[in-house]
């Protein structure tokens, strides 16, 4: 079982505090102090643990990544630990050693988290522990900037809500209300109405890519186009078929990318029955069809094939002004 620390002497940390400056040094809402008192206050209300809330108290100590005013250097953090503890003293390093730049963009990207030392450039997966402590103390900071200084929140609120939103999952419950309730105003809002307006491109993953070049040049008349380094790729109209290679699929790909796996819909300015002769020609079996089908705009008549790798092809006209479906 290991040895549990002795609660620090708040009131020699506060002593401390004064002794290098802080307050005297200004601080939106007054002076450094004051806001490393508010920081401890705010992690107290949300429930943190001694610790946590002990270094939210010391959080600018060796200065910080957005703070470059340190009240005593890295050299001395035997003095700071023996003071505060060994656990809350590590997370004011941490706290404090944060590359932010290197860090930040990574919360909420489902990927191990690597953190990235400014003072030393080291690099490590830290503890989720120390991620969620490190989250919490920023919280409460930013938050007590932004409570306190309008043209901070004006600035910093709308990337403050962004990297809160990302990071919702370190933090704990009081902390996300927190958030939500002053820096709701910030967060982007919903788009009203379609987010898209189109289709650009999408992806097959073929068994061999210059087969399905081929095929989809000579069935159904595609272009076959090269690109970025000898990909290749088939296009129509306004839109691309990009074609992946199974077993050398560029990433990000699909989750389970499968030659076999799609169904596509095609549209086409041609009669059913033309199409059918134009597949008897190709030498291409028909699957099903034509039958009658809704489409994206309404009814519509629809004839089924398949490609080399078994995609399903649906071939599909919309009936023209004064001609039946079908025809």
């Amino acid at each position: 079982m290991s040895r549990k620390e002795p609660q620090p002497d708040r009131a020699r940390i506060e002593d401390f505090l004064r002794e290098r400056g802080a307050d005297r040094i200004p601080h939106p809402g007054g002076t450094l102090l004051a806001h490393l008192a508010r920081v401890e206050a705010v992690l107290d209300g949300w429930g943190a643990d001694p610790a946590v809330r002990t270094a939210g108290l010391c959080h600018a100590a060796y200065g910080t990544d957005g703070f470059d005013e340190a009240l005593l250097g890295t050299g001395e953090r035997a003095r700071l630990a023996a003071l505060v503890g060994e656990r809350a003293e590590a997370l004011v390093y941490f706290y404090a050693s944060c590359d932010r730049s290197a860090v930040y963009p990574q919360l909420g990207q489902g990927s191990p988290l690597v953190f990235r030392d400014r003072f030393t450039g080291a690099e490590g997966v830290p503890a989720e522990a120390d991620l969620r402590a490190l989250m919490e103390i920023t919280a409460a900071n930013e938050l007590d900037l932004v409570e306190h200084n309008a043209d901070l929140a004006t600035r910093y609120g709308p990337g403050l809500a962004d990297l809160f939103t990302r990071s919702r999952g370190l933090l704990s419950a009081p902390a996300q209300a927190a958030c939500t309730r002053l820096l709701g105003a910030y967060a982007p809002r919903p788009v009203s109405g379609p987010l898209v307006g189109g289709l650009d491109h999408l992806v097959l993953t073929v068994a061999d890519v210059e087969e399905s070049v081929a095929f989809y040049a000579r069935v159904l008349g595609m272009r076959p186009v090269t690109f970025g380094g000898g990909r290749r790729a088939l296009a129509f109209g306004t839109v691309k078929i990009n074609l992946h290679e199974a077993g050398r699929e560029l990433l990000p790909h699909a989750a389970r990318p499968t030659p076999g796996s799609a169904d596509l819909c095609l549209v086409t300015p041609h009669p059913q029955l033309r199409i059918l002769e134009h597949l008897a020609a190709c030498g291409v079996p028909v699957e099903a069809g034509p039958v009658p089908r809704t489409g994206a705009l309404g009814p519509f008549t629809s004839t089924y094939l398949r490609d080399p790798d078994g995609n399903l092809v649906e071939i599909s006209t919309y009936p023209q002004e004064g001609t039946a479906a079908g025809s």
